[in-house]
């Protein structure tokens, strides 16, 4: 039953992204903004699974990798790199398994821990602090680590003259923060705001 629960949700992440691609390339902006919402949607219900109670799990071979065949939190790390956790996600979404996967770089000389993501042509990378154990993240500062990098996506925007232009910025990160609910409501936002003229 849980299985079949997943394919639904994987369905309709497949279905919503598929759907933004057309409404983007036609600026039909009202049902670009109802397919983010239905995206946000499906990706959450996938995050609240991989969660549900699992611990954070290092990953730092590909070796180890290609082992994984159950969803949950990963952090992935040296000497593995933000493509090597964007294969893991893929090959987790194929098998019909909930992720969330993350992935550190080294401490810098400050003791940070750099936290990084591949969007659409697009890499995101943020500082954050260093677990208080790290080979034991919590699941508390996995979140927030992934918090932070939607954060920091979000106070780029400001640097961006129109909307449009905004909002094709947005939809190019969303693969590397794909549960950052703020990152989908600005979406949404721009997508009202496009609307607008051709009421």
């Amino acid at each position: 039953m849980p299985q079949k629960k997943i394919n639904v949700w994987f369905g309709a992440e497949a279905k919503a992204i598929s759907a933004i691609d057309n409404a983007r390339a036609s600026c039909n902006w009202e049902l670009l903004a109802k397919e983010i919402d239905k995206l946000l949607g499906a990706r959450l219900q996938k995050a609240k699974a991989a969660r549900n109670g699992k611990r954070v799990r290092l990953v730092q071979c590909r070796e180890e990798a290609e082992l994984i065949r159950e969803g949950g939190r990963y952090l992935v790390q040296p000497p593995l790199v933000a493509r090597d956790a964007a294969l893991l996600d893929n090959a987790l979404k194929m098998s019909g398994n909930s992720s969330i996967i993350a992935c550190r770089e080294p401490i810098t000389s400050l003791g940070f821990c750099p936290i990084v993501a591949l969007g659409s042509g697009v890499t995101v990378r943020v500082q954050v602090e260093e677990p208080k154990n790290p080979t034991k993240p919590t699941c508390a500062w996995f979140d927030y680590a992934l918090e932070e990098l939607g954060n920091h996506v979000l106070e780029q925007l400001d640097k961006i003259s129109t909307d449009q232009r905004q909002l094709d910025y947005l939809l190019a990160h969303f693969p590397a923060i794909p549960t950052h609910v703020g990152a989908y409501r600005a979406a949404i936002q721009r997508c009202t705001t496009l609307a607008r003229p051709s009421v």
